[in-house]
């Protein structure tokens, strides 16, 4: 394998390696796969050229020896291997142009950067880097505005001028759309990361309020009503209404009257968009969930499916569970939590998500 780099402005004008086999030229010459990396920036292919020897291949070109075969598993080998070795090279030739690069655009928005709070300062540093590697070699003048527009979301968590600038772009302007939404992309991520140092800050008070054995099923009730994302996925898209909290009032009013008023569970019913229901009993932190507690549970539920014709799902939440409650044998779509453990999850979960989509995890 023999390649080298340009170190001139101008790309080559037919840049890539050549692919041959017992000395023949296969195809046109290529990139080994760079140039379908979105990490990689295109300009620098264009600084690229050399040659690769694979014999071995020579069961795998095509006729004509117009190309190699597709799919061919040998070929995926070669790429393997020439890849990492390209990918090396760029990084010790260019990297330091990157680094100066950076250095000269933070100069001119260090105030900026400066007022934007720590979790933001990380995001931002990196999703610049993304914007240097994505546009090297363009002028100033492009990334500039690129990199201010990402700055405008950080500081104001909207999404407003990138909408705009998605919308004044023509039909016809695919470039122009795609770098649009690339932006919106950023600007998702950046509001992704605020979002997560919030979630991040409810749930060490949630925790907080665990921990005080003073904390009634009200109190609980009241906290998780709108947050349900405490849950986990599959409860976030869970909601309750003005319908929803009247029939389960008129339910515990018939139910729950004279000297049965003080025994008034503290219930939560809501409703997907496939129209399932979903019933949460909140208990006190301080109580542990035992047998009781279940068979009352799903009594509710029998009481509310005279009136829901749908599939009614069953959350028993409180401080933890006492050695008599069922863990077998259980009515379908029964589910148990303790506060401890969920907001445990809830908080790994939230990391995951942003190591998952920023590389950055919450403070």
């Amino acid at each position: 394998m023999r390649f080298a780099i340009s170190d001139g402005n101008a790309g080559l004008r037919q840049p890539g390696i050549i692919l041959r086999v017992d000395g023949k030229s296969v195809g046109k010459p290529g990139f080994f796969g760079l140039d379908k990396r979105d990490d990689f920036p295109p300009r620098l292919l264009r600084k690229l050229y050399g040659e690769v020897n694979a014999d071995g291949l020579r069961d795998h070109i095509t006729a004509g020896w117009d190309a190699p075969v597709e799919n061919s598993e040998l070929l995926m080998a070669v790429e393997a291997y020439v890849q990492p070795i390209l990918q090396q090279a760029f990084e010790q030739q260019y990297r330091r142009d990157m680094q100066l690069a950076q250095a000269r655009l933070q100069k001119a928005i260090q105030t900026r950067l400066a007022e934007l709070p720590e979790h933001k300062r990380q995001f931002a540093d990196r999703a610049i880097r993304k914007v240097l590697d994505k546009y090297y070699g363009e002028p100033d003048s492009k990334v500039e505005p690129i990199v201010f527009v990402l700055l405008e979301a950080l500081e104001r968590s909207d999404y407003r001028l990138l909408l705009e600038h998605i919308a004044d772009s023509r039909p016809r302007d695919v470039a122009a759309i795609a770098e649009g939404l690339n932006d919106f992309g950023l600007a998702e991520m950046a509001y992704l990361v605020e979002q997560a140092s919030a979630r991040s800050m409810f749930l060490d008070q949630l925790e907080q309020l665990a921990l005080n054995t003073a904390t009634s099923e009200a109190i609980m009730h009241k906290a998780l009503e709108r947050n349900l994302w405490v849950f986990g996925p599959e409860f976030s898209l869970f909601s309750t209404n003005i319908t929803l909290k009247r029939q389960i009032e008129e339910y515990l009013q018939k139910k729950y009257v004279g000297n049965k008023a003080d025994q008034r569970p503290d219930l939560l019913l809501n409703q997907n968009l496939n129209g399932e229901y979903l019933l949460i009993e909140f208990k006190r932190p301080s109580h542990s969930l035992n047998h009781d507690d279940y068979i009352q549970a799903i009594a509710y539920r029998h009481d509310l499916g005279k009136h829901i014709s749908a599939t009614i799902r069953v959350l028993l939440i409180g401080g933890r569970r006492s050695p008599d409650f069922p863990q077998i044998n259980r009515e379908p779509d029964v589910n148990v939590a303790v506060f401890d453990q969920l907001i445990a999850t809830a908080r790994n979960q939230l990391q995951w998500l942003l190591r998952d989509k920023t590389g950055i995890a919450p403070t």
